[in-house]
Protein backbone atom coordinates (compact mmCIF):
# COMPACT_ATOMS: atom_id res chain seq x y z
CA UNK A 1 0.00 0.00 0.00
CA UNK A 2 0.95 3.35 -0.96
CA UNK A 3 2.27 5.72 2.03
CA UNK A 4 -0.10 8.73 2.16
CA UNK A 5 1.15 12.39 0.49
CA UNK A 6 3.18 14.15 2.96
CA UNK A 7 0.89 16.58 4.11
CA UNK A 8 -1.61 14.34 5.57
CA UNK A 9 1.79 12.65 7.59
CA UNK A 10 2.68 16.06 8.66
CA UNK A 11 -0.92 16.85 9.44
CA UNK A 12 -1.92 13.67 11.30
CA UNK A 13 1.17 13.83 13.31
CA UNK A 14 0.14 16.90 14.97
CA UNK A 15 -2.61 15.48 15.90
CA UNK A 16 -1.18 12.29 17.38
CA UNK A 17 1.66 14.11 19.41
CA UNK A 18 -1.17 16.53 20.81
CA UNK A 19 -2.52 13.02 22.46
CA UNK A 20 0.79 11.87 23.51
CA UNK A 21 1.01 14.90 25.83
CA UNK A 22 -2.44 14.03 27.08
CA UNK A 23 -2.42 10.86 27.50
CA UNK A 24 -1.33 10.73 31.62
CA UNK A 25 -4.93 12.55 32.38
CA UNK A 26 -6.57 11.80 29.34
CA UNK A 27 -9.37 9.57 30.89
CA UNK A 28 -9.49 11.67 34.18
CA UNK A 29 -9.85 15.14 31.99
CA UNK A 30 -12.28 13.63 29.70
CA UNK A 31 -14.50 10.90 31.73
CA UNK A 32 -17.88 13.08 30.95
CA UNK A 33 -17.53 13.60 27.42
CA UNK A 34 -16.51 9.90 26.93
CA UNK A 35 -18.95 8.46 29.08
CA UNK A 36 -21.81 10.31 27.69
CA UNK A 37 -20.23 9.42 24.06
CA UNK A 38 -19.49 5.46 25.15
CA UNK A 39 -23.03 4.74 26.91
CA UNK A 40 -24.50 6.30 23.89
CA UNK A 41 -22.97 3.84 21.65
CA UNK A 42 -23.40 1.17 23.79
CA UNK A 43 -27.30 1.51 24.10
CA UNK A 44 -26.86 0.66 20.03
CA UNK A 45 -24.13 -1.72 19.76
CA UNK A 46 -25.03 -5.06 19.03
CA UNK A 47 -22.18 -7.38 18.32
CA UNK A 48 -22.77 -11.38 16.68
CA UNK A 49 -21.08 -14.38 18.25
CA UNK A 50 -17.52 -14.64 16.68
CA UNK A 51 -17.25 -10.94 15.17
CA UNK A 52 -13.89 -9.52 14.17
CA UNK A 53 -14.09 -6.18 14.63
CA UNK A 54 -11.50 -2.76 14.35
CA UNK A 55 -12.05 -0.03 16.65
CA UNK A 56 -10.06 2.29 14.15
CA UNK A 57 -8.95 5.01 16.38
CA UNK A 58 -9.11 3.10 19.78
CA UNK A 59 -7.81 5.69 22.40
CA UNK A 60 -6.83 4.59 25.80
CA UNK A 61 -9.15 1.30 25.62
CA UNK A 62 -12.21 2.79 27.78
CA UNK A 63 -14.30 1.60 25.08
CA UNK A 64 -12.57 -1.66 24.22
CA UNK A 65 -12.72 -2.84 28.23
CA UNK A 66 -16.19 -1.76 28.16
CA UNK A 67 -16.94 -3.74 25.34
CA UNK A 68 -14.95 -6.95 26.35
CA UNK A 69 -17.11 -6.82 29.89
CA UNK A 70 -20.50 -6.68 27.89
CA UNK A 71 -19.89 -9.09 24.93
CA UNK A 72 -17.75 -12.21 26.03
CA UNK A 73 -18.28 -13.94 22.44
CA UNK A 74 -16.28 -11.18 20.21
CA UNK A 75 -13.62 -13.40 18.52
CA UNK A 76 -11.47 -10.86 17.97
CA UNK A 77 -11.56 -6.93 18.94
CA UNK A 78 -8.20 -5.36 16.95
CA UNK A 79 -7.72 -1.75 19.14
CA UNK A 80 -5.41 0.93 16.65
CA UNK A 81 -4.53 4.45 17.60
CA UNK A 82 -2.02 6.61 15.63
CA UNK A 83 -0.89 7.89 19.11
CA UNK A 84 1.70 5.37 20.43
CA UNK A 85 1.44 6.54 24.02
CA UNK A 86 -2.21 6.31 24.19
CA UNK A 87 -2.20 3.13 23.12
CA UNK A 88 0.64 1.96 25.79
CA UNK A 89 -2.42 2.84 27.70
CA UNK A 90 -5.01 0.54 26.45
CA UNK A 91 -2.56 -1.92 26.29
CA UNK A 92 -2.19 -1.47 30.16
CA UNK A 93 -5.92 -2.25 30.34
CA UNK A 94 -6.11 -4.94 27.99
CA UNK A 95 -2.62 -6.74 27.45
CA UNK A 96 -4.20 -9.86 29.07
CA UNK A 97 -6.99 -10.41 26.61
CA UNK A 98 -6.21 -13.02 24.55
CA UNK A 99 -8.92 -12.36 22.04
CA UNK A 100 -7.27 -8.74 21.81
CA UNK A 101 -4.45 -6.84 19.40
CA UNK A 102 -2.87 -3.64 18.42
CA UNK A 103 -1.90 -1.82 15.85
CA UNK A 104 -0.64 1.83 15.58
CA UNK A 105 -1.01 3.45 12.49
CA UNK A 106 -2.62 6.54 10.78
CA UNK A 107 -6.10 5.89 9.73
CA UNK A 108 -5.00 6.78 6.23
CA UNK A 109 -2.12 3.83 6.57
CA UNK A 110 -4.47 0.86 7.76
CA UNK A 111 -3.62 -2.43 6.05
CA UNK A 112 -5.22 -5.13 6.73
CA UNK A 113 -6.46 -8.25 4.12
CA UNK A 114 -9.72 -7.43 2.13
CA UNK A 115 -13.06 -8.79 3.74
CA UNK A 116 -11.18 -9.02 7.29
CA UNK A 117 -13.61 -7.89 10.20
CA UNK A 118 -17.14 -7.73 10.60
CA UNK A 119 -17.55 -4.20 12.21
CA UNK A 120 -15.88 -1.55 12.28
CA UNK A 121 -16.16 1.28 14.78
CA UNK A 122 -15.01 4.99 14.49
CA UNK A 123 -16.09 7.22 17.59
CA UNK A 124 -14.85 10.65 18.34
CA UNK A 125 -12.80 10.90 15.22
CA UNK A 126 -13.52 10.94 12.18
CA UNK A 127 -13.34 14.34 12.19
CA UNK A 128 -8.96 14.35 13.00
CA UNK A 129 -8.76 12.12 9.87
CA UNK A 130 -6.62 14.02 6.85
CA UNK A 131 -8.09 12.53 4.16
CA UNK A 132 -11.46 11.19 4.84
CA UNK A 133 -12.15 9.42 1.87
CA UNK A 134 -9.47 7.12 2.04
CA UNK A 135 -10.62 5.92 5.40
CA UNK A 136 -13.87 5.18 4.17
CA UNK A 137 -12.15 3.32 1.19
CA UNK A 138 -10.62 1.40 3.67
CA UNK A 139 -12.89 0.92 5.87
CA UNK A 140 -15.27 -0.71 2.84
CA UNK A 141 -12.72 -2.54 1.70
CA UNK A 142 -11.79 -4.34 5.40
CA UNK A 143 -15.79 -5.46 6.07
CA UNK A 144 -17.36 -8.75 4.82
CA UNK A 145 -19.55 -8.43 2.82
CA UNK A 146 -22.71 -7.17 4.99
CA UNK A 147 -20.27 -5.67 7.42
CA UNK A 148 -21.02 -2.84 9.62
CA UNK A 149 -19.77 0.47 10.33
CA UNK A 150 -20.46 2.26 13.46
CA UNK A 151 -20.07 5.80 13.45
CA UNK A 152 -19.96 8.48 16.74
CA UNK A 153 -19.15 12.04 15.84
CA UNK A 154 -19.11 15.93 16.29
CA UNK A 155 -22.17 17.32 13.84
CA UNK A 156 -21.09 20.36 12.46
CA UNK A 157 -24.66 22.60 12.66
CA UNK A 158 -25.91 25.10 14.65
CA UNK A 159 -24.36 26.52 17.54
CA UNK A 160 -21.83 23.82 17.04
CA UNK A 161 -20.21 25.80 14.25
CA UNK A 162 -18.69 27.95 16.53
CA UNK A 163 -17.20 25.36 19.16
CA UNK A 164 -15.66 23.57 16.10
CA UNK A 165 -14.18 26.68 14.89
CA UNK A 166 -12.90 27.81 17.90
CA UNK A 167 -11.00 24.29 18.45
CA UNK A 168 -9.91 24.06 14.99
CA UNK A 169 -8.10 27.78 15.84
CA UNK A 170 -6.78 26.73 19.63
CA UNK A 171 -5.80 23.68 18.94
CA UNK A 172 -2.65 22.02 16.85
CA UNK A 173 -4.96 18.82 16.33
CA UNK A 174 -6.63 18.71 12.61
CA UNK A 175 -10.27 19.33 12.63
CA UNK A 176 -12.51 18.93 9.70
CA UNK A 177 -16.12 17.68 11.32
CA UNK A 178 -19.23 17.12 9.34
CA UNK A 179 -22.84 17.56 9.54
CA UNK A 180 -25.24 14.42 9.49
CA UNK A 181 -26.33 15.22 6.41
CA UNK A 182 -22.66 15.50 5.19
CA UNK A 183 -21.22 12.55 6.36
CA UNK A 184 -24.35 10.53 5.02
CA UNK A 185 -23.70 11.69 1.48
CA UNK A 186 -19.92 10.96 1.90
CA UNK A 187 -20.74 7.49 3.40
CA UNK A 188 -23.01 6.53 0.40
CA UNK A 189 -20.31 7.91 -2.37
CA UNK A 190 -18.01 5.02 -0.67
CA UNK A 191 -20.36 2.60 -1.03
CA UNK A 192 -22.03 2.31 2.61
CA UNK A 193 -25.96 2.47 3.15
CA UNK A 194 -27.69 3.65 6.49
CA UNK A 195 -29.65 1.63 8.82
CA UNK A 196 -29.71 4.06 11.90
CA UNK A 197 -29.46 7.56 12.80
CA UNK A 198 -29.76 9.92 15.54
CA UNK A 199 -28.67 13.30 16.59
CA UNK A 200 -28.13 15.10 19.80
CA UNK A 201 -26.32 17.39 22.02
CA UNK A 202 -24.13 17.32 25.40
CA UNK A 203 -22.98 20.80 26.88
CA UNK A 204 -21.67 22.91 24.11
CA UNK A 205 -21.09 19.91 21.54
CA UNK A 206 -23.68 18.34 19.14
CA UNK A 207 -23.41 14.56 17.63
CA UNK A 208 -24.59 12.06 15.39
CA UNK A 209 -25.02 8.57 15.05
CA UNK A 210 -25.19 6.38 12.23
CA UNK A 211 -24.75 2.50 11.69
CA UNK A 212 -24.06 1.59 8.45
CA UNK A 213 -24.16 -1.47 5.92
CA UNK A 214 -21.39 -2.12 3.37
CA UNK A 215 -23.85 -1.95 0.24
CA UNK A 216 -21.85 -4.81 -2.72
Amino acid sequence: MHSPPAVINKKAKKTAEYYNKLSPKYDKLYSSYLNQTHEHFLSHFKPEPGDRILDASAGTGILAKKLLDNFNTIEELVLNDPASKMLEKAKGKLGSYSNVRFTNCYCEELDFEHQTFDKIICLNSFHYYVDQKAVLSHFHNFLKPGGELYMLDWNHKGYFLISSFLIDLLSPENINSRSLEEMKSLLKEFGFKVQEQEEWSFRWWKFFYLRCKKSD
